[in-house]
């Protein structure tokens, strides 16, 4: 079949599909798909859309008010607040393994929700993390995903971590979604909520969810 664009028009394109994601460019000229059926850890998470992911986790900071208990969860953008939570009179609520160090570093107040650890989010999930979860109350949570649509909602690879989410969420007065826009139109296993079950903070609009009054551009 032949397609009637040009090598450059072609070349372009792929480069294009690649910065999303979507394929991986061989040498020698091959294009390998993507496909998004095992979770990348945190480490990894890290180096990808890092422009993004700041902007969020900046805008989402501004939600804070002086005296709130919140809850982050360990996701790579919710990581990204840490710096902005200095000097802030706040308490912060994690089960994030590399949150809890970085807030610790900092000299946030914070606490350690424990259990048993997931490597490769280097979180703390499972039935000890969920009951001493359900003791606590949140003014706001701060939740990270892998992927979220209009058909799907928001969604995530694991469903002990999903367990956790869903805790904080019901114990929060207020839930932001923090989700780049990458991760849009990906489905993930488990559904974590409905677009509408929160604020969902991006970074760039999104035309398909105008209609959605609950999105935040950072």
């Amino acid at each position: 079949m032949e397609l009637n664009v040009s090598p450059s028009t072609l070349r372009r394109d792929l480069r294009e599909l690649e910065k999303h994601g979507k394929i991986t460019l061989l040498h020698g000229g091959g294009v390998q798909l993507n496909r998004k059926s095992t979770e990348l850890s945190i480490s990894a998470k890290l180096d990808l859309n890092k422009e993004a992911k700041n902007k969020i986790a900046l805008k989402a900071c501004s939600f804070i008010q002086d005296g709130d208990v919140i809850f982050i969860d360990p996701s790579s953008t919710t990581l990204q607040m840490i710096p902005y939570l200095v000097n802030r009179n706040i308490t912060v609520i994690t089960n994030g393994i590399y949150h809890i160090n970085q807030l610790a570093s900092h000299q946030i107040p914070c606490i350690m929700i424990g259990g048993n650890i997931k490597q490769s989010t280097s979180s703390c999930i499972g039935p000890l993390a969920e009951s001493e979860l359900k003791t606590l109350n949140f003014n706001k949570s701060f939740i990270g995903a892998n992927g979220f649509s209009i058909k799907a909602g928001i969604t995530n690879h694991d469903i002990n971590e999903n367990t956790i989410k869903r805790i904080a969420i019901e114990k929060s007065k207020d839930t932001y979604f923090l989700l780049d826009s990458s991760k849009y139109n990906q489905v993930t296993m488990i559904k974590v909520a409905s677009l509408t079950e929160g604020a969902i903070i991006t970074e760039k609009n999104i035309p398909d969810l105008n209609d959605y009054s609950n999105i935040i551009i950072a």
